[in-house]
């Protein structure tokens, strides 16, 4: 790690720390918000809910990385902002420089985004975790079995979670998105398909 990037630092410790309180509380009026929609009326109200939600999502991931060097899962998010603010710099280019708003021109024919034909989507995730105190994770699990412990554990947890587990420590993580093609009726191949995203993770010893 080079001197000019320090990560375990008590002031990151705390800094994530803060973030987290700060994801907490927005992550409750977010709930609130969208919890008393009750209809499609109310999508407005829930898209708004998650605009408020975003900047305090990339805020923790932004701290995460700072402390540990890596921002998973919510830094992915990050795309999607960048995204969005290219969309807003685009649609800020249709205003001249006297302020006033010019009409964007009119195609005069439609653009037909292409299409992959992609009919089925599998998400294919991988959790290499490191069990540095079997007898806890058993413990922990109430299993006599480190498989089941660890399938039980994934069920209350999430496999995201398990690092967090006492007796367990995430090494890497890697996230898989395949696309394939499928006739009408039939089932898709497990073994075929177009890699179409993938993330690697070599989280620090």
């Amino acid at each position: 790690m080079a001197d000019d990037f320090p990560q375990w630092t008590p002031v990151d410790a705390e800094r994530l720390r803060a973030a987290a309180a700060e994801l907490a509380a927005a992550v409750t009026a977010h709930a609130t918000a969208v919890s008393a929609v009750t209809g499609e009326d109310g999508v407005p109200e829930v898209l708004a809910a998650n605009d408020r939600l975003l900047p305090a999502v990339l805020a923790y991931a932004d701290a995460q990385f700072d402390l540990t060097g890596n921002d998973f899962p919510f830094g992915v998010l990050h795309a999607y902002a960048e995204d969005e603010e290219a969309d807003t710099d685009e649609a800020d280019t249709d205003e001249d420089d006297t302020g006033v708003d010019v009409p964007a021109a009119v195609p005069d024919v439609a653009v037909v985004p292409a299409t992959s034909g992609t009919t089925d989507v599998s998400v294919l995730q991988r959790h290499d975790l490191r069990v540095t105190d079997e007898a806890a994770v058993l413990a922990g699990a109430g299993e006599g079995d480190l498989g089941q412990a660890l399938a039980g554990l994934a069920r209350t947890r999430g496999w995201d979670s398990l690092g967090d587990v006492p007796g367990l420590r995430s090494v890497a993580r890697s996230v898989l998105v395949v696309g394939q093609q499928a006739a009408p009726g039939a089932e898709p191949d497990a073994d075929d398909g177009e890699l179409l995203w993938s993330q690697q993770e070599v989280l620090p010893g």
